[in-house]
C-alpha cells in the first residue's frame, strides 16, 4: 500500500497544498499523515474509505482524517479538488476560543480526530450551497499560486471556513431536517432545468401533496418553486456567458427560457445589468 508524506507532497515548509484532479484516473488504495479535504465538482465516482465504500457526485466533500486508508473509482469524467493539510496546521493555526473547535468543546486535533473517525467522512452541500464552496477552494489555490502580503492570513481565512462548513455537516445536529427538500429532487431540478418542469410532477416523485410540496420549498428557500427553478436558470446563463462563446439567444434556449422578455427582466432585477455587461465584467 502507497503512503503519502507531507514532506513529499507540500513545498518546503508549506502547511497546505491543493491540486485539481481532472484526468479520470482511479487512485489506487493509499493512506497520508495529513489530512484531505476533497470536493467534487463534477462527474461521479466511488471513494472507499477504512474499507467502506462511498459514491460521490457534484457536491459532495470528503474529509480524510490522516492514517485512514482510502481509494477511489472514476466513473464518470469525475473533477475534484483536493485540499492537503498538515496536521500541525490544526494545533497551531486552528485552535483557538473564537472558532468551531471551542464551540464543539474541543480543545486538540488529537482529541477531534476520535470523533471524526467515529463519523462518515461524506457530507453533501446542495445547488445553493456549491458555489461558494468551489470558490473557496478555486482563492485556495490562487492564492498559493502567489506570494504576497498576508498569504498566510488569507489562506487561514478561507481554510477556517471551509473547516466551519465541514464540521457543522458533521457535528452539528440539523433540526429543520424534516422541512428540507429531497436531495434528489433538487438534483433532478438542477439536472434538467432546460426542460419544463412542473411542481406538480416533482411533488409526486416525492409523494408530496402538491400545495403542501409548494410551502415546504418556499419555507426551505425562502422563494417559491418556479423562482428557484428561475433562479437555477439564471446562475447556468452567468455560467455560459463567462465561459463559452455562445450568443445570448442560443443561452437563452440552452437554459431553458421560453420568452425572450421574462429571461431579459429576470436578468436585470437579479444581477442589475444586462447579459452583454454581466459577459464583459
Amino acid at each position: 500500500m502507497l503512503h503519502y508524506k507531507a514532506d513529499e507532497e507540500f513545498q518546503s515548509d508549506a502547511m497546505v497544498a491543493i491540486k485539481k484532479i481532472d484526468d479520470n484516473r482511479d487512485e489506487q488504495i493509499h493512506n497520508h499523515d495529513f489530512v484531505e479535504i476533497v470536493y467534487v465538482t463534477e462527474g461521479e465516482g466511488k471513494h472507499s474509505v477504512n474499507g467502506e465504500e462511498f459514491s460521490v457526485k457534484a457536491g459532495d466533500l470528503l474529509f480524510l482524517n490522516y492514517g485512514c486508508t482510502h481509494a477511489f473509482t472514476v466513473t464518470d469524467k469525475m473533477i475534484a479538488y483536493n485540499l492537503m493539510v498538515r496536521v500541525d496546521y490544526f494545533t497551531k493555526n486552528m485552535i483557538k476560543d473564537d472558532n468551531l473547535f471551542y464551540m464543539l468543546a474541543l480543545t486538540s486535533f488529537e482529541k477531534i480526530q476520535h470523533e471524526l473517525n467515529d463519523k462518515s467522512p461524506l457530507v453533501s452541500f446542495d445547488y445553493n450551497e456549491r458555489a461558494d464552496i468551489v470558490n473557496l477552494f478555486k482563492n485556495i489555490e490562487d492564492e498559493l499560486s502567489k506570494n504576497e502580503l498576508g498569504k498566510s492570513w488569507i489562506l487561514d481565512s478561507y481554510i477556517n471556513v471551509i473547516l466551519c462548513k465541514v464540521f457543522r455537516k458533521i457535528f452539528v445536529k440539523d433540526d429543520n431536517k424534516d422541512n428540507r427538500i429531497p436531495q434528489e429532487i433538487l438534483d433532478y431540478i438542477n439536472q434538467h432545468f432546460n426542460e419544463k418542469i412542473s411542481l406538480k410532477e416533482l411533488s409526486q416523485r416525492c409523494f408530496y401533496n402538491p400545495a403542501y410540496f409548494s410551502r415546504l420549498f418556499k419555507k426551505a428557500f425562502n422563494m417559491g418553486f418556479t423562482d428557484y427553478v428561475m433562479d437555477v436558470r439564471l446562475r447556468q446563463c452567468c455560467e455560459l456567458l463567462k465561459s463559452s462563446d455562445y450568443t445570448i439567444e442560443k443561452i437563452i434556449e440552452e437554459c431553458g427560457f421560453s420568452d425572450r422578455n421574462t429571461f431579459y427582466e429576470r436578468f436585470k432585477n437579479k444581477y442589475g445589468c444586462t447579459p452583454s455587461e454581466y459577459r464583459n465584467r
